[in-house]
């Protein structure tokens, strides 16, 4: 079996920080289109960027997307992303 790293445990421990938080919110569906099937975080910032459990796990910077929608709109296209963050969560 593979061990996991600590960068590892750090996304496992914020990914359930975030599933939290979501359902706390009521937020189960894709923030974009409201699909149910194949939901992922869609990040602000990468992650490779970010070394804390704190900023990988913030919910301003996080939208529940499915895998669609992340690689249409939010991964790859920066002013769509941000276009999406700011209508989703008001940030600037």
């Amino acid at each position: 079996m593979r061990q996991v790293g600590k960068r590892g445990r750090m996304n496992a421990r914020a990914n359930r920080l975030l599933k939290t938080e979501f359902m706390r919110r009521g937020v189960t569906r894709c923030e974009v289109c409201g699909s149910t099937f194949a939901l992922t975080w869609a990040h602000r910032f990468k992650r490779r960027h970010m070394n804390t459990v704190e900023e990988l796990s913030d919910y301003q910077n996080v939208i529940l997307a499915c895998v669609s929608c992340h690689q249409r709109y939010l991964e790859w296209d920066e002013e769509e992303k941000e276009m999406w963050f700011q209508r989703l969560r008001g940030i600037m």
